[in-house]
C-alpha cells in the first residue's frame, strides 16, 4: 500500500499559520496619539513620576533626580546620591499602608526610601542574587499581594529574572521568578477588571535590541505571557485609568514618554485614550512604537499597535507615567 503525501498537509497548517497571523475582519484598531514636547530637561532620563504635587525626574547612572512642577517648569535639584549602576526607578506610596516618601529601586538591588523634600536617605531593603538590575518597581494598589511594594531583578541584558515583595518593615519576599531571554524594565500593576491578569504584576520584558513581551505574574508566582513579539523591546507601561472626580489639580491629563537620549518628555492628550480606558500601554524602547493591551473576548489579549506622530529618531524611552 503505498505511503499518503505529507506535503497537502503541510500545506494545509501553513495555511493555517497565515490565516491565525491576519487580524480578524473588523478588528478594533488601535489608539491615533497626537504627541508634543513637554520638556527639555537636562538629564538623561530614566523615568518621569507625578508624585502627586511635583514631577521627579531620575538619571541614569548620574545619581540624580530634579524636581519640576505641574507644567514641567522651575526644575530644581531634588536628591544626589551613587545609585551604583545605570537604570533606577522610583514610586510614591498610592494609600496609608505605607509611610510616606519617595521610594527607589537602585540597578545594585537596593530598595531606599526619601523623604518627600528628597533629604534623609534610608536603605528599605537589599535584593537577593548578583548582577545589576533595571530598576523594576510598583506599588501594589489592588491588594491582591497585600500592598506590598514590589521590585523585579533582571534587565534587557539578562536571562530572566525575578520579582520580589518588600514589606514596609524591610522584609523581602519572594514571588516568582520570570523566564527570558531579556529581562524586567518597568512593572505596573493591571486593573482588577483586566481579564484573567486582574490585579496581577506585569513586567515589560526588553530583549535587548531583539524582542519585548509583557508578562503578568500573580501572588502565587505564575506567570502568564499577554503579548510578545512587540518591537526591539518593551521598556514604558502605564495603565490607562479613568479620570478622577473631582479631579486633582496637576499636569494635563494624559501619557508622559520619557526619553534619555534627547532628554526630553513627550506628551499625548488622554482624550487620545479614551476608548482605551482600563487597557495597558506598552511602548518599545528604540523605535518608539506604541501598543495599546487588553483582554478578548477569548480570554486572551490583544496587543492593538497605536498611529502616534512621533517623530521618526532613534529613540531611548524609559520609566514613563500616565496622568488620568
Amino acid at each position: 500500500m503505498s505511503t499518503p503525501s505529507v506535503r497537502p498537509r503541510l500545506l494545509s497548517l501553513a495555511l493555517l499559520a497565515v490565516l491565525l497571523a491576519v487580524p480578524a475582519a473588523g478588528a478594533a484598531p488601535g489608539p491615533t496619539l497626537h504627541f508634543t514636547l513637554f520638556s527639555q530637561t537636562d538629564l538623561p532620563l530614566g523615568q518621569a513620576t507625578w508624585t502627586g504635587g511635583e514631577w521627579l525626574w531620575n538619571a541614569e547612572n548620574d545619581g540624580k533626580i530634579e524636581a519640576a512642577d505641574a507644567d514641567g517648569r522651575n526644575a530644581r535639584p531634588f536628591a544626589a546620591f551613587d545609585q551604583g549602576g545605570e537604570e533606577m526607578r522610583c514610586s510614591v506610596p498610592p494609600n496609608r499602608f505605607w509611610p510616606d516618601g519617595v521610594y527607589c529601586h537602585t540597578p545594585d538591588n537596593r530598595v531606599v526610601r526619601l523623604d518627600r523634600n528628597g533629604a534623609n536617605l534610608t536603605q528599605l531593603a537589599r535584593l537577593p542574587g548578583t548582577g545589576n538590575s533595571d530598576g523594576g518597581l510598583v506599588f501594589d494598589d489592588v491588594g491582591r499581594f497585600g500592598y506590598a511594594l514590589l521590585v523585579s531583578t533582571g534587565g534587557s541584558g539578562s536571562d530572566g529574572g525575578q520579582v520580589f515583595a518588600v514589606r514596609k518593615d524591610g522584609r523581602v519576599q519572594t514571588i516568582g521568578s520570570y523566564p527570558g531571554p531579556g529581562g524586567a524594565e518597568n512593572l505596573a500593576i493591571a486593573p482588577t477588571k483586566f481579564g484573567a491578569a486582574g490585579g496581577a504584576c506585569l513586567i515589560a520584558v526588553d530583549q535587548d535590541s531583539v524582542a519585548g513581551r509583557l508578562l503578568a505574574i500573580d501572588r502565587k508566582g505564575n506567570v502568564r505571557t499577554l503579548a510578545s513579539g512587540l518591537g526591539s523591546g518593551v521598556n514604558p507601561i502605564v495603565v490607562v485609568r479613568p479620570a478622577p472626580r473631582p479631579r486633582p489639580a496637576g499636569p494635563a491629563a494624559g501619557l508622559y514618554l520619557a526619553d534619555t537620549a534627547s532628554r526630553q518628555i513627550w506628551f499625548a492628550p488622554a482624550s487620545d485614550l479614551q476608548a482605551f480606558v482600563g487597557s495597558v500601554v506598552v511602548a518599545t524602547e528604540l523605535t518608539g512604537q506604541v501598543w495599546a493591551v487588553r483582554p478578548n473576548a477569548t480570554g486572551g489579549f490583544d496587543a492593538l499597535p497605536a498611529t502616534t506622530d512621533l517623530p521618526r529618531r532613534p529613540w531611548n524611552l524609559e520609566g514613563s507615567a500616565y496622568i488620568p
